[in-house]
């Protein structure tokens, strides 16, 4: 919610209006209203395009990150038959500091890295620790 007054400086009623009628009007000029959906046909066929090749991308990511996970338990495996604990800190900054080396490379925030790394790497502990409790 907005307030607005004429005379900004004079206006009655305890609290300072917030923007002068001309930056109200600003305001609302700039605000983009839309809608849910579209009608058109193509916008739906496009989308629908883009939908497919967004599916097939986390349809890839996800065998990667299985991928992935059958290597840390292997990882575990080694750590275990070594008597090795499974986190290794030095190994997760190294990790991190890697990724986020690239961070503006790959046209992702830093955040978002942060936490899919976190994430990724909360997920590979989970499987190692799978294999920790397993008999040799």
């Amino acid at each position: 919610m907005s307030k607005s007054h004429v005379e900004s400086d004079n206006a009655w009623g305890g609290t300072r209006p917030q923007m002068d009628p001309g930056q109200l009007k600003g305001m609302r000029e700039s605000v983009a209203l839309r809608g849910e959906d579209a009608d058109a046909e193509e916008f739906h066929a496009a989308l629908e395009r883009l939908r497919r090749k967004i599916d097939s991308i986390d349809d890839e990511v996800m065998r990667m990150l299985s991928r992935r996970m059958k290597i840390a338990e292997q990882i575990g495996r080694y750590k275990k038959d070594n008597n090795v604990t499974i986190l290794q800190v030095a190994r997760w900054n190294q990790m991190l500091d890697r990724a986020l080396g690239n961070w503006s490379e790959v046209g992702l925030s830093r955040e978002f890295i942060t936490r899919y790394f976190d994430a990724v790497h909360t997920e590979s502990i989970n499987h190692q620790k799978k294999v920790m409790g397993s008999a040799p």
